[in-house]
């Protein structure tokens, strides 16, 4: 990688007072991403969720639905002022009653996961609009794995929210509105002549 023309790091801004340096990572296989991983950064969530609230507030939700981990302290900054969100988890729990589940492929994981969630959960956000909130949106596996639930349990996902997009510029997903505070590039397959 030496000589690559991607640099080090990439600078973005999650709002007006805070900017971020983004290192530049092989995720394996001379895969290289620049990790965003908000995963107990207090500090990125709040400013994250406050700039997101605001680009959100011209959109019609009853509440917000995420996957487990990455973008779980992003979405209870969001829902605040809720009773409760939805969270979609990466494993089975013997306590999930009648769980749903589904397959997704994210470029960040190696292979296949799945995403569950108990009736417990998932009951009251029947026949509602969600916002499905990210913490970067690439190439929409998790995105498509939210969708496949919303089918599933039977509500709707009006709006999507992240930080960042990847890769592809978006402002919308499949029809769906996409909200977002900014974007970087993937760099991919970064071999020795770059």
């Amino acid at each position: 990688m030496l000589g690559s023309k991607w640099p080090p790091f990439w600078k973005i801004r999650i709002d007006e007072e805070l900017e971020v340096e983004l290192p530049l990572v092989d995720i394996g296989d001379g895969f290289y991403i620049y990790s965003f991983d908000m995963t107990g950064e207090s500090k990125w969530n709040r400013h994250a969720a406050k700039a997101l609230s605001k680009k959100l507030a011209a959109y019609s939700f009853d509440g917000f639905v995420t996957v487990q981990t990455k973008s779980s302290g992003l979405c209870q900054e969001l829902a605040r002022d809720m009773d409760c969100y939805l969270e979609l988890r990466k494993s089975r729990k013997p306590f999930m009653q009648e769980p749903k589940h589904v397959t997704v492929k994210s470029i960040t994981t190696h292979g296949e996961q799945e995403l569950w969630v108990g009736r417990e959960k998932y009951e009251r956000f029947r026949g509602k609009k969600l916002c499905f909130v990210d913490d970067v949106v690439s190439t929409g596996g998790t995105v498509d794995a939210a969708l496949m639930m919303a089918q599933e349990i039977g509500f709707e996902i009006s709006v999507i929210a992240c930080v960042l997009t990847e890769g592809e510029k978006r402002s919308n997903y499949r029809g769906i509105p996409l909200v977002s505070l900014g974007h970087i590039p993937l760099p991919g397959k970064i071999s020795d002549s770059e």
